[in-house]
């Protein structure tokens, strides 16, 4: 694309009117530029000695367009109103000229165009459009090489404002000329066009329709250092802003750096605490398989004794208290707290140390035991085993010899508790008395209804009497049995389960209290 383009134009009258064609350079600047035409109604050539020059920015094509105009004066062919003209623009595109060059290039061209085109001293035009331009010699043979000559537009900032201002200056000669180019560049940010005009008639046109402002070339001067002290106060005004965001974000920086700073101290000691509850957990594990260990072999003991004829009910009261011991003991290891997590300060909740236990991962989660439930139920198999061990050993036979009265009473008693059918027999030890104390069982009453299940019945029964819990935890199918069997008025056997009727026929609540 040529940086220097050149456009021609007139006014024709009827029927064309004002028509600007583009005689040099981009044609397809003649669909984007806006037109040169005078605003008759603001500014216009009154005579034919008069000559108004301007300059003119606007962007078209995603580029910075100046140009430099001449206006003089021009009849239209078959009219005599006043305010018509013929002018010449260089239209620059991002780069411009020496205001030297600008106005000599201007100055030959439109010459040469008028000279073209327009009639001797009648001063009217000999054609009706733009397009019909005589343009023959009217561009010297050394007008292409400017373009080798142009320089960059440089404005501070840019504003589409749509004012424009005309400068009056004594006369318009070569040097004035240029000079008022070069002093408008600083203004024509603020400014879309400025004119620039000597005659007396013309200024005091523009000053009765007011409708451009009107300054001299002392306004000129103000109007430069009032736009270069706005410029001044826009650097400060950038300045400040500048310093403001960054005094803000250096606060926020500070800030941000002494939350991160709090976040690994906090997190410095929550490491510390988890060092110190992954040790307590180590030593509560070890304890905790020290205790199962003990309480294995404490079983051996009970079962060996069986074989050797130990007294059961003996036995069963060891085991009874055993049993007691070891859970008692167990409570205190059987939970460990997770450690923090440094993501968040949430507290998360103490888990199990059976579940520390590893599992199956190829196995479904429901299909996963309760590795301590297994325990205890084969410790219960194997003292039930050893039971009836000691039972077929002895009771089934005849011949061995008599043991005293005493002893035999109490040991065939027992026995026979143990192989009964009914649900006091399954229970080890066998239930020797009924809870009594009356707060537990009103406080328990007043948690049963008419949809009480047997099961929900003796979860709460375990709940409010430890001595009962302590004994029977294990058995507590055989319980309920024997509940059923000791208050069968207080419930209702249904196709799905059994469930309390009369929680004021429930009186016997079986027990089992230790022989002094």
């Amino acid at each position: 694309m040529k940086n220097i383009n050149v456009f021609g134009y007139a006014t024709f009258g009827t029927p064309n009117g004002f028509t600007q064609s583009c005689i040099y350079g981009n044609k397809s600047l003649e669909k984007v530029l806006k037109k040169f035409d005078l605003k008759s109604d603001a500014i216009q050539l009154l005579s034919p000695n008069d000559r108004i020059y301007s300059i003119r920015k606007e962007s078209a094509q995603n580029n910075i367009l100046l140009s430099y105009s001449v206006y003089t004066f021009a009849k239209e062919k078959n009219s005599n109103r006043s305010g018509t003209f013929i002018g010449t623009s260089l239209v620059f595109t991002n780069e411009i000229l020496p205001e030297n060059l600008i106005l000599s290039s201007l100055h030959e061209i439109h010459i040469n165009l008028k000279n073209n085109n327009v009639s001797g001293d009648g001063f009217v035009l000999n054609i009706n459009h733009s397009k019909d331009f005589n343009l023959q010699d009217i561009f010297s043979k050394d007008f292409e090489k400017l373009e080798y000559q142009t320089h960059k537009i440089d404005f501070l900032d840019w504003d589409n404002s749509g004012y424009s201002l005309v400068i009056k200056t004594d006369k318009l000669d070569t040097n004035s000329i240029q000079d008022l180019f070069r002093k408008s560049l600083s203004i024509l940010p603020k400014y879309d066009t400025v004119y620039f005009i000597d005659s007396k008639e013309i200024a005091e046109f523009v000053s009765q329709k007011r409708l451009f402002r009107l300054i001299d070339k002392n306004g000129l001067d103000r109007e430069i250092e009032k736009l270069q002290e706005e410029r001044v106060q826009k650097v400060e005004d950038a300045i400040l802003y500048l310093k403001n965001k960054r005094l803000k974000h250096e606060e926020n920086g500070r800030k941000e750096f002494e939350n991160f700073k709090k976040k690994i101290e906090h997190n410095e000691q929550k490491h510390s605490a988890n060092s110190k509850i992954i040790e307590e957990s180590d030593r509560n594990l070890k304890a905790l398989n020290n205790l199962y260990q003990t309480f294995l072999r404490k079983y051996d003991e009970l079962i060996s004794k069986l074989s050797s004829e130990k007294g059961l009910n003996d036995i069963n009261y060891s085991y009874s208290q055993l049993e007691k011991d070891f859970l008692n003991e167990k409570s205190k290891l059987d939970s460990i707290s997770d450690v923090s997590s440094f993501s968040t300060t949430r507290t998360v909740s103490s888990v199990p140390l059976s579940r520390l236990i590893p599992e199956d991962d190829n196995e479904p989660e429901k299909s996963k035991p309760d590795v301590f439930k297994i325990i205890s139920a084969v410790l219960n198999v194997l003292l039930i085993g050893g039971a009836i061990v000691f039972y077929t050993m002895f009771y089934e036979k005849p011949s061995e010899p008599a043991i005293p009265n005493t002893t035999e009473s109490q040991d065939n008693t027992v026995i026979e508790s143990i192989t009964s059918n009914s649900a006091s027999g399954k229970l080890n030890p066998t239930p020797n008395a009924v809870a009594e104390n009356q707060e537990n069982i009103a406080e328990m009453l007043n948690r049963f209804d008419s949809t009480s299940t047997i099961h929900y019945v003796t979860d709460i029964i375990f709940e409010k009497n430890k001595s009962i819990k302590d004994v029977y935890q294990f058995q507590k199918n055989d319980y309920k049995k024997l509940l059923f069997e000791k208050n069968p008025e207080a419930f209702r056997v249904d196709n799905t389960d059994t469930v309390l009727i009369r929680k004021d026929l429930l009186q016997n609540i079986p027990s089992y209290r230790q022989q002094q």
